[in-house]
């Protein structure tokens, strides 16, 4: 009976490196799968796929009570996280140029009429044409012709947005 006990101490003891690394680098796999989830084209899949592995680890190492409860929150983490970085990444490193509304037009969504708004930047060398969709800052109220200022990420990864739905990390987000 005296030895059982030593024995179960020694097996308890080696479930904290994994349990430690579970801590630390599930958070930050997760930033990672969120950040890559929010891009267009095959990065999605790579991000959800990666979010798939994260997750069914963290499930095994749990088991399957508390693994329901970390999947669920894990994913209600990439929906959030990945908006917030973009957001607050656009903020501070976004470049605001002078733009004019070139274009408006409006397309045909599920939930009714979605708009479309080509915006040309006029404080550069070049005049380069950005498309801003609805969600982005497309609003009823742009006309063409219209002065706006425009944030183009520098180094491409986030779709341009209007100055006015730049505005740093939304609290609902936080």
């Amino acid at each position: 009976m005296t030895e059982a006990y030593p024995r179960a101490r020694r097996q308890e003891l080696r479930r904290w490196p994994g349990t430690l690394g579970l801590l630390i680098f599930m958070p930050l796999a997760l930033t990672g799968c969120a950040w890559l989830a929010q891009h267009q084209g095959a990065l999605v899949l790579v991000g959800a796929f990666l979010a798939m592995l994260v997750l069914t680890v963290a499930w095994a190492m749990c088991g399957a009570g508390p693994g329901a409860c970390v999947a669920v929150f894990g994913f209600a983490f990439m929906l959030f996280v990945g908006p917030a970085m973009g957001d607050y990444v656009l903020n501070h490193r976004g470049v605001r140029h002078g733009a004019v509304i070139g274009d408006v037009s409006t397309y045909w969504k599920k939930h009714g009429d979605g708009r479309a708004c080509t915006v040309v930047a006029t404080d550069t060398a070049k005049s380069d044409a950005y498309e801003v969709d609805d969600p982005d800052g497309c609003d009823d109220d742009l006309q063409e012709g219209q002065s706006v200022t425009l944030v183009v990420d520098p180094e491409g990864w986030l779709k341009p947005r209007l100055s006015s739905h730049a505005n740093g990390v939304a609290p609902y987000l936080v």
